[in-house]
């Protein structure tokens, strides 16, 4: 089921990321908001369910399901959920999603325990909204797993390249630990990574 909400925070998945072209479906619990941000490219909202109050000027604007607004780019706008609600969110005209300027990790010569011990480790030292590029000869459906199992509703999995060489996949953090020790540190740019940003 696409639509998978989380009493702790707002799930983001990303259901495709081409270049200018981006798709993210938001899933809002009632009472849950989306910081303020801004992002380069035009920006669709459609409400799939429920209902949201946009804030992107002087004038709120009340969405519910089936309706769609725009928004252009750059301008800072925010998210309040009144109802358990679903948003399809594209992204068009903004930067292109490639593994330039990322952090890689390519574990091709590892073998494969190795490799998602070293997944763990460095996606243990994210902020939320930082990623890095795990790189591999197979795909890694395994770690997406494991991931997911020790760090739930934290992850963002996105496939850059599927081979057949090589694997390519942006591991993004999106919700901070639920570890109190540990040392992630939410960011008030975290929708904007999570959301806009590649």
């Amino acid at each position: 089921m696409l639509i998978d909400y989380d009493d702790k925070g707002f799930r983001p998945k990303i259901l495709m990321n081409e270049p200018g072209y981006r798709m993210v479906l938001l899933s809002l619990r009632a009472g849950q908001r989306i910081p303020e941000h801004a992002t380069q490219g035009r920006v669709t909202v459609h409400a799939i369910v429920g209902h949201i109050t946009l804030y992107a000027g002087p004038f709120p604007d009340e969405l519910y399901a089936g309706e769609v607004i725009s928004i252009e780019s750059g301008r800072s706008h925010s998210i309040e959920a009144h109802e358990d609600s679903a948003l399809l969110v594209l992204s068009t005209g903004g930067t292109d999603s490639s593994t330039e300027d990322s952090d890689e990790l390519d574990v091709c010569q590892l073998p494969r325990s190795a490799g998602h011990a070293l997944a763990l480790k460095r996606f243990d030292t994210l902020a939320v909204g930082e990623s890095f590029v795990f790189v591999d000869d197979h795909n890694p459906v395994l770690l997406d797993r494991e991931l997911e199992n020790t760090h739930p509703g934290q992850v963002a999995w996105e496939h850059i390249d599927r081979g057949p060489e090589k694997y390519h996949i942006r591991i993004r953090r999106v919700s901070p630990s639920r570890n109190p020790c540990s040392p992630v540190v939410e960011r008030a740019e975290e929708l904007v990574h999570a959301i806009h940003n590649t």
